[in-house]
């Protein structure tokens, strides 16, 4: 089969930021591959203002056959509204974008091109490396990681291989793992662990592909207690795992969660979390002197530095 005759479904999640929404549906249209199925998931209240205009934004794209809009009947998070996409799906690939995120115009056929050359009958998903941008154009940073094949050990002890507006994967292969888990955070990490643990593999494809926007004065990332409760319940799904693993690589990979729940624990202001934070600081001394002294120097240099410009 020719690559222009595949087609590619794309689900965009979308809850009160449909300012940005129409970027991210312009940049899909305009992918240099163009057999696609956008599927634009609306989680926000119905009685809601921000229902009220996406549903006069999304009359942008009414005569376009290539976009459909689907309402959710409540309020389902990220995870459910993405397997709400998922479910009407039709094509066999189906990749995500955040609705204030953005794809280059090549993303999709590059990925594509990848599971088409794929010597491996369980390749799952493949992603992309990304660059942190700001308001003003200015690239913060770009994020690469290239593991491919089944990655199990470096999927836990690097935290999140890809986040999803990365990924290009086969529709097949989310179904048979469940599609997302209805967890607070920590989404995209799932869905890559029960993907390797299920005997799947991934690739990558070496290039920025997505823009991932960093606006001022809007955190992407939460740090309460949800924040809290996703990292355990991935922390319990990966010591699940920890039969496959050497001494050293468990070791590793608890080090990370509790450096992890360290900071955090640092965010909140209650008395358990000081607790907490006496816990996990000892754990992070036992298991790696060495990565711990690293990380509180860096917490005190950070500290000292915002003090001095005050």
């Amino acid at each position: 089969m020719n690559s222009s005759e595949i087609l590619v479904s794309v689900v965009i999640p979308t809850y009160s930021r449909n300012d940005v929404l129409e970027r991210a549906i312009d940049g899909i249209l305009v992918q240099t591959h163009q057999n696609l199925d956008v599927i634009v998931v609306d989680d926000n209240a119905p009685e809601s203002e921000w229902r009220t205009s996406t549903e006069r934004l999304m009359q942008k794209y009414r005569n376009d056959g290539r976009v459909r809009y689907i309402q959710n009947a409540q309020n389902l998070g990220g995870a459910g509204a993405r397997n709400e996409g998922i479910k009407v799906a039709k094509g066999d690939y189906i990749a995500f974008l955040d609705d204030d995120d953005e794809y280059y115009p090549d993303k999709i056929e590059k990925q594509l091109e990848v599971f088409l050359k794929s010597e491996s009958d369980n390749l799952a998903l493949v992603y992309c490396e990304v660059e942190h941008t700001s308001e003003d154009g200015h690239v913060d940073c770009v994020i690469r990681k290239h593991y491919r094949g089944n990655c199990l050990y470096e999927a836990i002890a690097d935290d999140c291989i890809a986040s999803t507006s990365m990924w290009l994967a086969k529709k097949s292969c989310l179904e048979a793992v469940g599609n997302f888990s209805i967890v607070p955070c920590k989404q995209d990490s799932t869905v890559i662990v029960k993907l390797l643990v299920a005997g799947y593999e991934v690739d990558y494809v070496p290039e920025v592909l997505v823009k991932y926007y960093n606006f001022k004065g809007v955190p992407r990332i939460s740090f309460g207690p949800k924040k809290i409760q996703g990292e355990q319940l991935f922390y319990d799904l990966c010591q699940k795992q920890y039969s496959l693993f050497s001494q050293k690589q468990i070791r590793n990979i608890d080090y990370g969660f509790a450096e992890r729940f360290y900071t955090l624990y640092t965010y909140r202001k209650d008395e358990d979390a000081v607790e907490k934070m006496k816990q996990y600081a000892n754990k992070m001394w036992h298991l790696d002197p060495y990565k711990a002294a690293v990380y509180f120097l860096k917490r005190y240099y950070h500290q000292w530095k915002r003090k001095c410009k005050k």
